[in-house]
């Protein structure tokens, strides 16, 4: 797998859609799906917060990405 420099400060171009290598997606859905599990299971209120906080995250940082870059 190709390894891609990560600059925060630097923008894509704005003709540019942000995109992700499929791999990537994968494996951030798969963390997602853990997180979901974690926060049901879990029994401390303020925790299964945390987690829902975390997931709701992740779920709108996914969102920019679908579909990954590649395909079809």
């Amino acid at each position: 797998m190709r390894v891609i420099q990560f600059d925060p400060t630097r923008r894509p171009p704005q003709n540019t859609p942000p995109h992700i290598d499929y791999d990537s997606h994968c494996l951030l859905l798969a963390i997602q799906s853990d997180l979901i599990r974690f926060g049901t299971d879990e029994h401390d209120s303020q925790r299964a917060a945390e987690l829902r906080k975390i997931n709701t995250r992740l779920s709108a940082t996914l969102a920019r990405f679908e579909p990954p870059q590649g395909a079809a």
